[in-house]
């Protein structure tokens, strides 16, 4: 399962998680058809995680962050200081199958474009509902989630290139992510696995979905609260608008400025609607989130648009046309409006 001379390392990320650490390992522990190390990143967790995976998990290797980083800086600082070619990023709250690492390997070893593949991530709650199927990209900034809510019915059972793959299950091949400049530290969670994707399409990378790559996850638990958050919304506000500032083209760009501010008067009238001032104040604070970096962005900007390979025509078929998503957005909003889903930002 582990060792030195293997290719490939599992990294889940915790924090406060101790009562998901079991489950989780030992689904891993299953897996016979590829080597690969575990490592368990613990963001400074106040429970007893720690003592739990040194004391049941020996074969585990520990690696303590000093401090909650959140989601890119502690993944980030590890993907550079550990020497493996393939990274799998796993949350913590997730059940993987027997075969799930397998075909995640398969599809990057045949294939040296391939920066990132991802898995099919199933509901734990009910196993015949999907979470993510792939995802596009989206002119605001965000991800749009593949299937999102759907009932599996081998809809989704083929692999495809896609915009981005859910941080939940999501393989990096190390040397395209240092190539695009990995993930934005100040991201510290939501979005960052947009922007990572998003930047390996304009090098030239492709973003695979691997149908038979299968995860059940605990949605609605950790960091995706049952109830709309304005912890969550703050930070998918000001890191969907970095993506629109770093990655867009000036063309594209120039659309976006004029749709972001549309699609923020429609949630803000949500929020006064069902009495949420605080998700309101949310919105407005990632502006100033996101606007209070603005030389970075610029400077990453800069960076990112002089160096990409392809252009916003030639990844255009991994956006989500306009349309399409304002209706896929009223969708979800109708099932969380009945069922209290948890909240994507």
């Amino acid at each position: 399962m582990s060792g030195h001379s293997c290719k490939t390392a599992v990294l889940i990320l915790n924090y406060n998680g101790a009562h998901f650490i079991d489950e989780c390992v030992r689904s891993l522990l299953k897996i016979s058809s590829d080597p690969f190390a575990i490592y368990l990143i613990d963001n400074c967790s106040s429970d007893d995680s720690v003592a739990l995976t040194r004391t049941r998990y020996p074969m585990v290797r520990l690696i303590e962050t000093g401090g909650n980083l959140g989601f890119a800086a502690a993944y980030d600082r590890v993907i550079r200081q550990l020497d493996y070619e393939y990274f799998v990023l796993l949350n913590v709250d997730t059940i993987v199958d027997e075969n799930w690492l397998h075909p995640l390997l398969r599809t990057v070893d045949g294939d040296k474009r391939v920066g990132v593949c991802g898995s099919k991530i199933i509901s734990m709650s009910d196993r015949k509902t999907i979470d993510h199927a792939g995802g596009m990209l989206t002119l605001i900034g965000a991800g749009l989630d593949i299937g999102k809510w759907e009932i599996d019915g081998g809809r989704y059972d083929r692999a495809k290139e896609i915009g981005f793959a859910c941080g939940c299950s999501l393989l990096v091949r190390k040397a395209a992510y240092l190539e695009v400049g990995g993930f934005d530290p100040k991201y510290f969670m939501y979005h960052e696995d947009v922007d990572l994707c998003w930047k390996l399409l304009m090098f030239g990378y492709l973003v695979v979905y691997v149908p038979d790559s299968v995860v059940r996850h605990h949605i609605g638990i950790g960091a995706q609260p049952a109830v709309e958050s304005p912890f969550k919304t703050y930070h998918c506000q000001k890191n969907r608008i970095a993506n629109i500032i770093k990655n867009l083209a000036p063309k594209r760009l120039i659309v976006s400025l004029l749709v972001s501010p549309v699609y923020d008067v429609v949630r803000i009238a949500r929020f006064i609607r069902i009495g949420r001032p605080d998700l309101m104040k949310a919105v407005l604070m990632g502006y100033r989130g996101a606007l209070g970096r603005i030389g970075d962005l610029l400077r990453q900007r800069r960076t990112l648009q002089r160096r990409r390979l392809r252009s916003d025509e030639e990844i255009n078929r991994f956006f989500s046309p306009l349309l399409s998503s304002a209706a896929e957005y009223r969708r979800i909003q109708k099932i969380r409006n009945q069922e209290h889903r948890p909240c994507d930002g």
